[in-house]
């Protein structure tokens, strides 16, 4: 009929849709105000974050009621404090929790387990290079088992004392720098709850990192831990230039070289305490603070003093100079006014930006501290200054030791018009002298009187 459209059913239908279709785009394209849009928004996306804590609280709760639910416990922790030479090997010890084993690990690979006992723990004859970490587990747990016997696999002489801290990767931190020659042996470590640690009361010790500055003088000084390669090289370089330096000697330096330690005496070089068996004197290694370490007291210290005081007596009929170096960089106030109490000053070395240590301590080519003896003397003739003080052992485990070239280094800062000091003529400039020690111990005991 003319004056009229047909439209099949279909069509119909889909009349019918777009119709509802256009009043919904309708709806969707009237303006929301934007606060409006931004709480839809973050109600939508918040919505499964809301049900899932719910979800959890609820298990929780059905957990908790259950009479089959375990008794939660606290996973235990183990803390590797010390890593010792022994020989060709490593002792390990450290604390934990009575009741617990503990397992030691090298990287990935499971070396072996100890109890707990009193505390500690403690891993004998360990060949691994590491880095070492441990971990601990009840006793009452089915996987916990006995000590098993460390392998002991094929490897090279064991490093010397650098290892000790770059072998812990997350318990012990790099200590200021590691021993000479070899890893400390560590202070007893009393059974009972320290005592707690109180201000230091009296005057604070020095603690000597450079001389004046208003002289071309420097300072290059030296420690003998417990090696001797390349140090008869040293005292002829120094007894050919006719420098006179401070070089700081251990007690077990002066059992094991006692015709070097003659030799420095008779060369007129001063000569200064290392303390006796090198050890820890702070947590440093373990948490990165110089906090005394448990074991560590008035007495711990004047005995690691005493006893190397007596050896080099005993081995050249003479009496140290009352100065002493801290093993490791290890030292704070406390530590430092017991050593004044028994008649030394403390003399480090120059840190800072540049920083005089040597570095021949680091005896792993592979490490990104390792520098070839050229361009480690290099350095610190380049980073010299007035009233440095250098950082340099009279011993070395390297394969390539820098008693061989060490005329680069005298001879580097000769040629920079520098001259050779000794730590006591830095400390006298500076008004610490003999006398003003005795009186530094005599006031330090009548504050302990009091």
């Amino acid at each position: 009929m003319r004056g009229h459209l047909y439209c099949s059913e279909r069509c119909a239908r889909d009349a019918g849709r777009h119709a509802v279709w256009r009043r919904v785009r309708g709806a969707l394209a009237t303006p929301v105000p934007a606060r409006l849009a931004v709480a839809a928004v973050a109600l939508a996306a918040a919505a499964p974050v809301l049900l899932a804590l719910r979800t959890v609280r609820e298990l929780d709760g059905l957990n908790a009621s259950s009479p089959l639910a375990r008794p939660r416990r606290e996973a235990p922790t183990a803390r590797l404090e010390t890593i010792v030479a022994v020989g060709n090997a490593f002792r390990l010890e450290g604390t934990a929790a009575d009741g617990t084993a503990v397992f030691l690990f090298a990287g990935s690979r499971l070396l072996g387990s100890s109890p707990v006992e009193n505390g500690r723990f403690r891993f004998d004859g360990i060949h691994d290079q590491g880095p070492f970490r441990v971990g601990a587990m009840p006793l009452s747990s089915p996987l916990a088992y006995a000590p098993t016997p460390v392998p002991a696999p094929a490897v090279a002489a064991a490093p010397s004392a650098p290892a000790a801290p770059e072998a812990v990767a997350a318990e012990a931190p790099a200590s200021p720098r590691p021993a000479p020659g070899r890893a400390p042996i560590a202070p007893p470590v009393r059974a009972a709850a320290p005592e707690p640690v109180l201000a230091p009361r009296g005057p604070s010790p020095p603690d000597l990192t450079r001389g004046p500055d208003d002289r071309p003088d420097v300072l290059v000084s030296f420690d003998a831990g417990s090696s001797d390669r390349g140090a008869t090289q040293i005292l002829d370089a120094l007894a050919a230039r006719g420098i006179h330096t401070t070089i700081f000697l251990t007690g077990e330096f002066i059992r094991r070289y006692p015709d070097i330690v003659r030799r420095i005496a008779a060369d007129g070089h001063e000569v200064g305490n290392h303390t006796d068996t090198h050890p820890h004197l702070t947590t440093y290694a373990s948490d990165g603070r110089q906090v005394t370490r448990l074991g560590v007291d008035r007495a711990f210290v004047a005995g690691e003093l005493a006893r190397t005081a007596r050896l080099y007596r005993d081995a050249t009929g003479r009496t140290m100079a009352p100065l002493w170096r801290a093993p490791f960089g290890e030292h704070n106030p406390e530590i430092r006014r017991w050593a004044a109490e028994q008649g030394y000053w403390h003399v480090g070395w120059t840190g800072g930006r540049s920083g005089l240590d040597g570095l021949d301590w680091v005896t792993d080519p592979g490490s990104r501290s390792y520098q070839s003896a050229d361009r480690l003397l290099a350095r610190l003739v380049h980073h010299a200054e007035n009233g440095g003080i250098v950082l340099l052992h009279l011993g070395s485990d390297r394969e390539e030791p820098v008693a061989s070239k060490i005329a680069i280094l005298f001879d580097g800062l000769k040629a920079r018009g520098f001259r050779f000091a000794r730590a006591s003529e830095f400390l006298a400039r500076q008004g610490y002298d003999e006398a003003k020690l005795a009186a530094f111990r005599e006031a330090s005991s009548t504050g302990a009187a009091r």
